[in-house]
Formats: structure tokens, sequence, C-alpha cells
């Protein structure tokens, strides 16, 4: 295979912008190459953290804002309080700022110093909650978002989960752009569940240009999670007594916009992610390397002409101090896979302790703020 290195011959295409916020959008559609040799479909890859946050979370940002402020629920200078877990977050404060807001997020204790550091160079101010306890716990995330917010009428919580705006950003240009880069010829689209707002709302799109076209919804199978035991696997595939479990899932998932689940395990999805990046090229977070695992794996049973596009929403630089680091997947059980890619560790460690405290669990952390203001 032959490749060129784009150079002059590209500088006619170059385009100037008036704002960040013109860069949201229009992302790029890359065609894998080595790892689809001798399939019969083609795979390509959505790749959204060539928006200017760095995720596919700028679009629903963009669109949830500018609703909320048309529909007069997010006044002129109100604050914003989000309890995403980092992308939606960025997206929030880096458009946000561009519009007279600033924001606070409710971020996990142990969320990564990549993503807590990008936070606060947008001047966003964090604290503290969790997702490990039941919702009604005052502790968790939702209820310090709550009762932040009945305390502050200034404060403004965009609810990522359930506002309509949020598929309705996919709806609106990520379904349009990948009709219009595969010419319509799309036949399957693979993102992960997540939020519900990328599959639920591209799916929705490109299923009004071609009813044929397959959306196939991406999870993990954790063990703390597991797939086979969740009310959203259950219910999807009416298993006998579905109509009484809780549901386990945001509200923007939209069922009837997918045609298939899929899930698989953290190991197999981290192990794949070394793969992809030293064969393909493409640094991405482990949810857009999940949806292009099981893209491939649709690919190798796929007609010929089939046009198959995975959805990545982040790139690899959010996860390098955790999924992609050596010590890190010595530390979390995942040994046989340092082994696999950075060759057998040696019987005697040579991490001091303060060393392995730097970077304990997803990379070093850092205690929050423990305050709103």
């Amino acid at each position: 295979m032959t490749t060129t290195i784009s150079g002059a011959s590209g500088v006619s295409t170059a385009r100037t912008y008036d704002s960040v916020l013109d860069l949201i959008g229009n992302t790029p559609l890359v065609r894998l190459n080595v790892l689809t040799q001798d399939l019969p479909a083609s795979v390509y890859v959505k790749l959204d953290h060539y928006n200017p946050g760095g995720s596919s979370k700028d679009r629903i940002a963009a669109n949830i804002l500018r609703q909320a402020a048309t529909d007069g629920v997010l006044k002129p200078g109100a604050r914003i309080i989000e309890t995403g877990q980092g992308n939606t977050s960025i997206g929030l404060a880096l458009v946000g700022l561009l519009h007279g807001h600033e924001s606070t997020v409710i971020a996990k204790p142990d969320l990564s110093r990549n993503k807590l550091n990008l936070l606060r160079l947008l001047g966003v101010h964090v604290i503290p909650g969790r997702f490990d306890v039941d919702k009604t716990d005052p502790e968790h995330a939702w209820a310090v978002a709550e009762a932040a917010t009945a305390a502050d009428d200034n404060l403004w919580w965009s609810r990522q989960q359930s506002i309509a705006s949020n598929p309705a950003a996919h709806y609106a240009t990520t379904g349009p752009e990948l009709w219009h880069q595969t010419e319509g010829r799309i036949t399957h689209f693979v993102a992960a569940i997540a939020t519900g707002g990328t599959v639920s709302g591209t799916g929705r799109y490109l299923r009004e240009q071609s009813p044929d076209i397959r959306v196939i919804g991406t999870t993990f199978d954790l063990p703390e999670r597991p797939w086979a035991d969740s009310a959203l696997n259950k219910t999807f595939h009416r298993a006998p007594g579905y109509e009484e479990l809780e549901q386990d899932w945001a509200d923007n998932v939209d069922l009837d916009q997918l045609d298939v689940l899929e899930a698989r395990t953290k190991g197999e999805v981290i192990d794949f992610g070394f793969q992809l990046a030293r064969s393909e090229g493409l640094l991405l977070g482990p949810s857009s390397v999940l949806s292009i695992k099981i893209a491939l794996e649709l690919a190798a049973t796929a007609s010929p002409g089939d046009v198959i596009v995975a959805f990545s929403a982040d790139h690899a630089r959010d996860y390098a101090s955790a999924e992609y680091d050596e010590q890190w997947l010595r530390d979390h059980d995942f040994g046989d896979i340092a082994d696999r890619w950075f060759g057998v560790a040696p019987a005697t460690s040579s991490v001091t302790d303060a060393d392995s405290t730097a970077t304990d669990a997803d990379g070093s952390r850092e205690p929050v703020a423990s305050s709103v203001v």
C-alpha cells in the first residue's frame, strides 16, 4: 500500500475562521487501510476529536447552550453547572465562555489530572461529587447539582442525559456530514451508547435517508456492571420480565433507532487500542476503539460494497495516564496487555513508592475544591 503525505498541494483547501466556535463539526472521515485488508466491506472512522475542545461533546455543548438561550432558560451571564466527567464539561465550558457563561463542574474524586487541568485552564470551578452511591445520596453528583441549583437562581444545569438538544445536535450535524461524506453509501453506523445523543440523533437522521441503514450501539461489559445483567440489554432483547426492570440507561438513548447492541470487555478493547495505534496510526479513546473493533468484526461478514462508519468521540491523550499507561495496566490486573505491548516486566520493579503514588489509578490525582462559587 502506498500513501502520500499532504503538503503544499493541500494549501488551496486551507480556510480561515472567524471564531473557534466555527471549528465545531465538519470533522474528518478517514478510511482504515491496514486492518481491513481482505475484508469485503470498507470501514471509515469519524474523527470528532478534531473539534476545538477535543471531543464530539463540543457539538452538543453548542446546541444545548444555543437552544437553552433561545428558550430563555439560560439567562445572560448565568453560570453553567454540569455533572459530566470531562468531555461534555470541557465543551460546555469552552462554548459557554464565548457566550459569557462561566462553569462549575461536579467531578468524581479520581477524575484524571489531564481532564482536571483542562477544565481549570478554561477557568472551571471544580467541586466533588460521587457516582458510586445511590442517586438519592446527598453526595451523588446529581444530588449535589440539584441542591446547588435550588439554592442559586444563577446556576443552570444542562442535564445532558435527558435534554433533547443533545441528540438534536447530532441529527442536525453528524448525520448530514456522514451522509455527505459517504455520498449516501453508508450502510452501517457504529457508536457508543453513553448518553444516547450520538447514536440516537445520528441514527435517526441516517434512517430517514435510507431505512436499510443499520445502527449499532456499543458499550463496555464491566465486572461491576455486567452487560448480561443490565436492564438495557434485557429490555432491548425483550428478556422475560423486562417490563419490571428499572431503567439503567440515559433518557436520550432511543431504542427505536438501534438495530443491534454490542458489548465488549475493557481488556479486549484496551488491547485493540494498541493494535489500532500501531497499525493505522489512530490514537483514540477506549469508547472509540470499542466501536471500531465492532465495526471491523461487522466488516468481516458484511457484503462487498458495504460502507461501515465507526464514530470516534475523543483522542487517546486523555487516557495516556490510564488505560494506555504501562503501570496503570499492571496495577489494574491488565499485566498481560502491558507485557504484550511494553515487554515483560522484570521480576523486581524499580518503581519507587513515590513514583507509584504519582501514577495511582487513572494517573496523578489531585483533590478538588469543596464549595461552589
